[in-house]
């Protein structure tokens, strides 16, 4: 139990101390520490009781000290009741004199203002009498403040009302002689001079000034009163109102604005802009005038486009003439905006400008004079200016808004013609299908004008169709007339390259090709490089390029057509497709010298060059193909230095397809070279050979090729090989490697039907269930 508790017991702790007999033995130590602190709690006690008594005196000091600040709160309090009541007393009589200070001071502004209204009232009056607005400028000024501001809040007054209302009618009565001013002088009942045009310009519009209503007014009057005679002269029911007399109206507009600058405009500041209102109301009446002429000309009936041509030109010079004169400040809707609805029959008004300019186009000549700075046709130049210009003007006439309709008869306009240019101009210079090269270089010429010409407007086509599809809220339509004209030009762009990559570039190579199969093939000795490879060399070389010695040669159709090529681009994807033409025709080359000819496996079966022999021709040609590699990277060395522009990544590309082509024709030499001695070494190093090549007709027409006797038990040795190299085989038929036949697929399809054709029993099984030789169709591969 805890000692400070008020309910301790202590015989609960002498139990618990005294629990057992041992603790008898430290009975007086037990005494002694309780005697010890029973003396140190006396001591505490009695310091408790000397604080508390200190305390307790402290307290009732502290309940005086704060009896006596509520005490002297109480008096301050008292005090200053006593002192404010006092200073409200002394104050009150001064606060009456304030206020009537005030009231009198106030009385006294309005008094004197009232004066000074009245004043210059009676002064207004009396000025105006006289016309004298000058001197009347001051005083009208002042009126008008005090009663628009001071007075307007005392009309409870019978007086002050008395005396706005005379102020009102004196305004109305200002209003009413300027305005008769003004009528008489511009109906010529007055002459002008000079005291008169200081009186209403400085005067009189100065007072109108300060009230913009009234000005207004007079404005609207003066524009009103100047345009009344066109307005009764050009009516719509009368001749001189019709289309026809819209130019005697613009003149007589021009005579008008003329006559008010000459005779009336000293009589107006300068700031009021009179002659551009004027021309801004011009435009308002005579806009809807045509509104309703063009309406009644142009519907319901065969138009005059003569008529709509004419009216919108001189509505156009008009509109031409104000913007000059006025800097472009004219803010009113144009005139040219009522013919909007019908301009697609000013864009079919274009077509006999069109007709003009191709009768030009078909008698000039097609070569520019300068060919060998940009061989395009000129036309072409001017044809693509001609529509700029119509489309300037066509931009013109719709002003900033938008107009779909005019813009899709634009676009059907330009394609339109567009097509006709590809038609009658540019066609004509494609050499026809069937008709043989009379003269090669004017053949490159032409076609070349053609490819370059093609490019030209195709580029030019999709900047205008780009332009048209930025203006119209409906590009796709845009973009959907203009679709067939760029297929048009894309495919006649096709036709002129192949034109010259399958027409004019095989007569240099003809005679290369024809001195390869003019080759003694079966005797060959390997020494040096084939002559019919030398030739190629010479048909590639680029003389511009080459040494003095040959300069004095005639240039190569590739030389001549780089040079002529507009863009690079074309000379470099030109010449990518020269690499597998030239790979092509040597592949053909060598599988027709090498293919064994029909039947096949028959005791009648053939073959003109033995396997030696065979081994013979595959090492001469891997020295032949080591030359043409050094001829193709020639080319393109040349191909770069012709180029305008830096060319870095199509020469690289070009030059990694040279690198796979020789690479592919190098592989195929080795291959005619591999003996066949050791059916799993011949195998492997097929498979390496043709990149492990599992086309099935690909390796057994190899094997014809490599000039193996028809002997089944030999093919099947070597079928039991590839065989299992080709167990995992899941190509489809539609994705197979053909390997070097992939570029001319002719002989390897032919290869097959004569497969499938064999007589023999067991020949015919092989091929039918081990081979599974399947005939492919036909690609348009390339062709010598």
């Amino acid at each position: 139990m805890d000692l400070d508790s008020q309910d301790y017991n202590p015989i609960e702790d002498i139990t618990t101390i005294l629990a057992s007999q041992g603790s008898l033995a430290d009975i007086d130590k037990l005494l002694l520490r309780t005697r010890t602190v029973k003396l140190q709690l006396q001591d505490e006690i009695e310091k408790r009781t000397k604080l508390s008594d200190i305390q307790s005196d402290y307290t009732i000091a502290s309940n005086g000290m704060i009896e006596t600040v509520f005490g002297d709160f109480k008096e301050t309090q008292d005090t200053a009741t006593k002192i404010y009541s006092t200073i409200s007393k002394l104050t009150d009589g001064i606060s009456h004199l304030d206020n009537a200070k005030k009231n009198i001071t106030q009385s006294l502004t309005i008094f004197q203002n009232l004066k000074i209204l009245v004043d210059s009232y009676i002064q207004c009056k009396i000025l105006l009498e006289t016309n004298a607005f000058v001197e009347m400028v001051s005083p009208y000024k002042i009126m008008c403040s005090l009663s628009e501001s001071t007075f307007t809040g005392y009309r409870s007054v019978t007086d002050i009302n008395i005396l706005l209302s005379a102020i009102a009618r004196l305004k109305a009565d200002t209003l009413s002689r300027i305005k008769q001013l003004y009528s008489d002088l511009l109906s010529g009942k007055i002459s002008g001079n000079e005291k008169i045009e200081l009186q209403l310009r400085n005067g009189a519009c100065e007072l109108l000034g300060s009230n913009n209503s009234a000005k207004v007014q007079i404005e609207d009057w003066c524009i009103d009163k100047l345009l009344y005679e066109i307005k009764e002269i050009f009516q719509l029911d009368d001749e001189a109102g019709s289309l026809e007399n819209l130019s005697r109206r613009y003149m007589f507009f021009k005579k008008v604005l003329n006559n008010f600058n000459s005779k009336y405009a000293a009589y107006f500041p300068a700031s009021w802009g009179i002659p551009l209102a004027l021309a801004s109301k011009f435009y308002d009446i005579t806009k809807k005038d045509l509104d309703v002429l063009l309406r009644n000309e142009l519907h319901g009936k065969t138009p005059s486009i003569d008529l709509f041509m004419g009216s919108l030109q001189v509505t156009l010079d008009f509109e031409k003439y104000i913007d000059v004169r006025f800097s472009n400040k004219c803010t009113a809707e144009k005139l040219s905006s009522a013919f909007e609805p019908y301009l697609s029959l000013w864009v079919s008004h274009q077509d006999g400008m069109m007709d003009k300019k191709f009768l030009t186009y078909m008698s000039e000549s097609k070569i520019p004079e300068n060919v060998q700075d940009t061989l395009v046709v000129p036309s072409s130049a001017d044809l693509f200016r001609t529509y700029r210009s119509v489309l300037s003007q066509t931009l013109e006439l719709i002003g900033g808004g938008s107009s779909d309709g005019i813009l899709t008869s634009l676009a059907k306009f330009f394609s339109k013609w567009l097509i006709n240019y590809s038609n009658k101009i540019l066609l004509p210079l494609l050499l026809v299908d069937g008709r043989q090269i009379e003269d090669k270089h004017e053949t490159i010429k032409y076609t070349v004008l053609l490819v370059n010409t093609c490019d030209y407007c195709s580029t030019t086509i999709s900047q205008l169709e780009e332009k048209l599809a930025q203006l119209s809220s409906d590009s796709s339509t845009i973009s959907n007339i203009f679709l067939k004209t760029k297929d048009i030009y894309d495919e006649l762009l096709a036709k002129a390259n192949n034109v010259l990559l399958n027409k004019v570039i095989p007569l240099d190579l003809a005679f290369v090709w024809k001195e390869f199969d003019s080759t003694d093939w079966a005797h060959i000795t390997v020494e040096d490089y084939s002559r019919y490879i030398t030739t190629l060399k010479k048909a590639l070389t680029f003389v511009s390029f080459a040494g003095n010695d040959t300069k004095s040669q005639p240039k190569s159709s590739l030389e001549e057509i780089m040079q002529l090529l507009s863009r690079d681009v074309f000379k470099w994807n030109f010449f990518d497709k020269v690499i597998d033409l030239i790979t092509s025709n040597y592949i053909d080359c060598i599988t027709r010298l090498l293919q064994p000819l029909p039947p096949f496996a028959t005791s009648s079966s053939r073959r003109l060059l033995k396997p030696k022999n065979v081994i013979e021709i595959g090492e001469q040609l891997l020295l032949d193909i080591q030359l043409l590699k050094e001829i193709l990277n020639s080319v393109l060395d040349n191909v770069r230095s012709g180029s305008v522009t830096s060319q870095g990544t199509p020469f690289k590309r070009l030059s990694r397809h040279v690198d796979a082509n020789v690479d592919m024709l190098l592989h195929f030499a080795k291959l005619l070279v591999l003996p066949m001695d050791n059916e799993e070494a011949y195998g492997e190093s097929y498979c390496r050979l043709t990149d492990n090549n599992k086309d099935i007709t690909v390796w057994a027409f190899i094997l014809t090729l490599k000039g193996i006797p028809w002997d089944l038990n030999e093919w099947k040795r070597l079928w039991k090989v590839f065989k299992q190299s080709i167990s995992d085989n899941n190509d489809s038929q539609l994705d197979r490697n053909l390997f070097t036949f992939k570029w001319d697929n002719r002989h390897i399809l032919r290869f097959e039907n004569n497969l499938a054709r064999i007589q023999d029993p067991s020949w015919a099984a092989f091929v039918k269930d081990e081979l599974c030789v399947i005939p492919i169709k036909r690609t348009n591969g390339g062709k010598r």
